[in-house]
């Protein structure tokens, strides 16, 4: 008997599911945001979680791929242009763990693609700027997955990912109110005040202090 490949979403407390063919899943569309984006957000931070079916044999291309990506720096300089990320992951799932009872015992029929990430702005402007700024490093990736339509045009990628992306049932930011471009600048506000506080400590004419504290002013506001 010849078992169709599916797409998967992890629902809370279930196991994993098929919402789809995985040939025609890059068409179907599951609005997440809707359903799940309430606990998907925390302040400006958002959570992505996508898990996808590898084609038989294709595990070796993909850890080639991530190793690449991981060694080469003129590919991670591409996402270097996405400052709005917090965090981006891909790993292979080859396996479930076993717990013991009363969880039953499951083997998977492929490999899957494991993507989750945090970043700031919506969904579409996320998986905009992917499908704009690394298209080759999305097509090499998911590439090797059922039903990845590819990058571009941007629509048909965007229902595939909507199709596999995982309901999130807690998600928690740090610092839900700033963007990794705030904090960055606070990182580097502290270090620069530091380095003032220490250099200010010798300072005891109030001209040269004053003159001191308008060149800090100037250096760091850009970061205030």
């Amino acid at each position: 008997m010849t078992r169709t490949p599916t797409a998967t979403r992890q629902r809370s407390g279930s196991p994993l599911v098929p919402v789809g063919d995985a040939r025609t899943v890059a068409v179907q569309t599951v609005d997440v945001r809707t359903v799940d984006g309430v606990r998907a957000v925390d302040g400006r931070a958002t959570a992505i979680t996508v898990m996808t079916p590898i084609k038989p044999g294709m595990t070796p291309l993909v850890r080639l791929v991530m190793f690449a990506g991981e060694h080469l720096s003129v590919l991670a300089e591409a996402l270097v242009k996405l400052s709005f990320i917090h965090y981006a992951r891909w790993s292979i799932v080859t396996g479930l763990p076993y717990n013991g009872p009363p969880q039953e015992k499951e083997r998977l029929h492929y490999d899957y693609l494991f993507f989750e990430t945090n970043f700031n702005g919506t969904w579409d402007e996320y998986i905009d700027a992917f499908s704009e700024v690394v298209p080759n490093r999305m097509k090499a990736i998911w590439g090797t997955s059922f039903g990845f339509p590819g990058p571009r045009p941007v629509g048909p990628f965007k229902a595939y990912i909507h199709a596999n992306d995982l309901a999130v049932d807690h998600y928690y930011g740090a610092y839900p109110e700033a963007t990794t471009k705030t904090v960055l600048a606070a990182l580097r506000l502290r270090e620069k005040l530091d380095a003032f506080r220490v250099k200010a400590t010798d300072i005891t004419d109030p001209d040269d202090f004053k003159r001191a504290y308008d060149a800090f002013l100037v250096d760091i506001q850009h970061d205030l």
